[in-house]
């Protein structure tokens, strides 16, 4: 099993949202870490501590079922931490950088709506959503996967939840506090509907074609974009402060 990060599961580039500004300190703070660990790996850390980082910390399926003697290398623990551990690590800085466009666009209104500890939480829900779901597609892979595409992809559903039909309607400021729609009323507005179609258009043609496209190593992680964007998208409501019932379609 090769664990040169240019051979991971990585992350697709979905759909570009309006530039969000203000910016929430724990939205910032995720980033940063994120940019550290990453920073940290490519620049302190030596070759070998950079393998044993990504061996215990990386989502590897296959793992779980010992069908590797690489397996045996991991810690006794890697198994509890690696499907929330393996979104902070990234394969290089664009893979970072992209994922930070996406949390910048989409954790804003929902760090305003959630709260900063919400917010961790529905994120770190979102990491464990996208892992169980890629696990579930690939109980047998052998392959680390890294990066935060569940936790990004839980924002994009939240978000669909308030944000995006209240687009061009509201300031930024007030889309954040947007009457909660429910799932029936997101789906039959066009805005949010079209969105979501574009993102499992996307995710579809990567699961199809991406292996051809960026080569095996290469291949995008969409089981957990899917994954982290319907935790999302069904349980917000779970976690929004605002306790209204959702708005029901006309």
């Amino acid at each position: 099993m090769s664990l040169d990060p240019a051979s991971m599961h990585g992350e697709s580039r979905p759909p570009r949202p309006v530039a969000p500004i203000n910016v929430p300190a724990v939205v910032l703070a995720l980033i940063a870490i994120f940019g550290a660990t990453h920073w940290l790996r490519t620049s302190v850390l030596s070759q070998d501590e950079d393998v044993w980082t990504l061996l215990n910390f990386a989502l590897i399926p296959g793992c779980y079922r010992d069908l590797d003697p690489v397996c045996q290398l991991r810690e006794t623990w890697a198994g509890w931490v690696s499907p929330v551990g393996h979104a902070f690590l990234h394969g290089d800085w664009t893979h970072f950088a992209t994922n930070a466009v996406w949390l910048l666009a989409f954790g804003t209104p929902v760090a305003r709506r959630l709260g900063g500890l919400r917010f961790l939480g529905f994120s770190a829900v979102g990491a464990l959503a996208g892992a169980g779901f890629f696990y579930l597609l690939n109980p047998t892979l052998v392959q680390p996967m890294i990066g935060a595409s569940g936790v990004v992809s839980a924002l994009m559903g939240g978000a669909a939840r308030f944000a995006l039909g209240a687009m061009g309607r509201l300031t930024s400021g007030e889309v954040a506090h947007a009457p909660l729609m429910s799932i029936g009323a997101s789906l039959s507005d066009r805005t949010i509907l079209f969105f979501i179609l574009i993102f499992f258009g996307t995710n579809l043609l990567l699961g199809s074609g991406g292996a051809a496209i960026f080569g095996e190593g290469g291949a995008i992680a969409w089981e957990a974009h899917v994954g982290g964007f319907l935790f999302g998208f069904l349980c917000f409501a779970f976690f929004d402060p605002r306790r209204q019932r959702p708005i029901e379609a006309i």
